[in-house]
């Protein structure tokens, strides 16, 4: 039994472009892709790892900001 396989429609289309490291910007090479060699890739995820790279994310509230907006909402009723 043979099948045929077909491509996803909006796939990503790997392109013979040579992508260049994020670290130092010589050509990534395929086992350490995107980065050109395992070096690069470690030294990436050390920055990950000292915090050196962060995703921004919202603050939670107080207990004290949540309990005067109760207050005021009890004073508005």
């Amino acid at each position: 039994m043979s099948a045929k396989i077909i491509p996803l429609k909006g796939a990503a289309v790997t392109s013979s472009k040579a992508t260049s490291c994020p670290q130092c910007g010589t050509a990534a090479v395929k086992p350490h892709t995107p980065f050109c060699s395992r070096r690069c890739a470690q030294l990436d995820l050390g920055r990950w790892l000292n915090e050196d790279y962060r995703i921004p994310a919202h603050e939670a509230m107080d207990d004290s900001d949540i309990d005067a907006l109760l207050t005021q909402l009890e004073k508005d009723d």
